[in-house]
């Protein structure tokens, strides 16, 4: 635990503040989105009573649409701007998850599996685009394994948290994923 104490010391200093905003805006954002990613299939067939194979063609089309997203959201991120995007993403990120709590059957999740897949790829997209504008070269590798650090922090730290709160209701661990996400969102603009 030392070693990573002292490692974050040194590099506290290393890089600016903006970049550390993105590293807790990435932690946020995994935890927020992978708190319930997996336990959305449970959820469509338990609870919107869709079968497994409609579920799994549901995650499908949260993929394609979000292989496709990420060759229209590079040019996008260049032109509207780092920030912008990274706040548009959060933002509705959040309100996907909002309204996963809502959704009434195939065709409802078929569009927010669609719109998750659009947000995600903006997201990472725009931080890397930023990482790359605020840190020098050579400080580059640590930097961006730093943000993937995090990103993999986030992914170990939100199932747990969400396992626990789904225990409870669905509807909570999807609302708090959705007010997790849009805070820093506003955090952020």
């Amino acid at each position: 635990m030392s070693f990573i104490a002292t490692y974050y010391t040194k590099m506290r200093g290393k890089y600016p503040g903006q970049f550390w905003l993105m590293f807790a805006g990435m932690l946020i954002s995994t935890i927020g989105t992978s708190m319930v990613w997996p336990f959305l299939m449970i959820y469509a067939t338990r609870h919107l009573g869709l079968s497994l194979t409609t579920a799994t063609l549901l995650m499908s089309i949260n993929a394609g649409v979000g292989i496709f997203a990420s060759f229209i959201a590079g040019p996008l991120v260049d032109r509207v701007g780092r920030k912008g995007m990274l706040v548009f993403s959060l933002l509705g990120n959040g309100l996907v998850y909002f309204f996963y709590s809502r959704a009434t059957g195939d065709l409802n999740m078929a569009v927010l599996m669609a719109l998750s897949g659009i947000f995600n790829p903006i997201y990472r997209l725009s931080s890397d685009a930023m990482m790359a504008d605020l840190i020098p070269e050579p400080n580059r590798p640590d930097a961006y394994a730093l943000l993937r650090m995090s990103h993999n922090l986030g992914i170990a730290i939100g199932p747990a948290i969400g396992g626990f709160v789904a225990a409870a209701s669905y509807n909570i661990a999807f609302n708090s994923a959705a007010v997790g996400l849009c805070f820093f969102g506003v955090l952020l603009f």
